[in-house]
């Protein structure tokens, strides 16, 4: 039985499972997530100003 890993597209590392960044649409693992934030982006986005809408 294989346990089929993706690779995060922000720091290419295996992971067993990704979430995809709502701004850029690249697939993160839980370590690229935001630490910022509760929600999809990725750390890289986050780090830009103005991706984050204020509303």
């Amino acid at each position: 039985m294989s346990t089929a890993k993706k690779t995060c597209e922000v720091c290419g590392k295996k992971a067993s499972s990704l979430s995809q960044c709502k701004s850029c649409g690249r697939n993160y693992c839980r370590k690229c997530q935001s630490p910022s934030t509760s929600q999809k982006f990725c750390k890289e986005c986050v780090a830009m100003e103005g991706v984050i809408s204020k509303k």
